[in-house]
């Protein structure tokens, strides 16, 4: 009775502390202004790499999300750059780091960046506020 009692405790913190690991998520806002567009270009390992994932949002439309899972395989793995930018002349923009994995994979991570008309804003938080981070690069 006591290694069936041993197995089960066994099992159930196996399967317990196992448990699948939660997706990380990079997501963009557009807060700009009515009739403003955020251009958004990602790329993946290295800011010298060129952009593979475009998109343009509007301004209040669904937020854009970057969803993946960190490098189990290196420290420091997973990194992921976009260029943000709005306008024409002067054209406003960015380029950020918007997520670099830890030494150790994590699970479940938020990089929240918000476009609004006096820069960029940033948390890492689902329920606490986000604060002024950068200011718009003018071309």
């Amino acid at each position: 009775m006591d290694y069936l009692i041993i197995f089960l405790l066994v099992t159930t913190m196996y399967f317990g502390l196992n448990e699948a690991c939660k997706k990380n998520h990079v997501v963009i806002h557009n807060e700009l202004g009515p009739g403003i567009d955020l251009n958004i270009a990602c790329r993946q390992f290295s800011i010298e790499r060129t952009p593979s994932m475009f998109h343009t949002l509007k301004y209040k439309d669904p937020f854009y999300v970057i969803e993946f899972e960190d490098n189990n395989q290196l420290p420091h793995g997973e990194k992921w750059y976009c260029m943000l930018s709005h306008g024409t002349r002067p054209k406003y923009w960015y380029d950020i780091e918007v997520y670099r994995q830890g030494y150790y994979p994590r699970c479940g991570q938020l990089r929240s960046w918000i476009a609004k008309t006096d820069g960029i804003w940033f948390t890492r938080r689902y329920n606490s506020p986000p604060g002024h981070v950068l200011n718009w690069k003018i071309q």
